[in-house]
């Protein structure tokens, strides 16, 4: 008596949806790490509406 099995490609559907390349979030982070910085380092001056007068 034998078992026969049969392939399911759910689980490898489920897990390209799930599966993320880590060197792309990184580079993401990294930007928007370099962005923060540069505003901290650069902010822009606000204008107060009591200067005007």
């Amino acid at each position: 008596m034998g078992v026969k099995f049969q392939r399911d490609d759910s689980l490898d559907k489920k897990f390209e949806e799930f599966a993320t390349f880590p060197d792309l979030e990184l580079e993401e982070k990294e930007k928007a790490k370099q962005a923060d910085i540069e505003r901290f380092l650069n902010p822009t001056p606000k204008k107060k509406e009591s200067d005007k007068k």
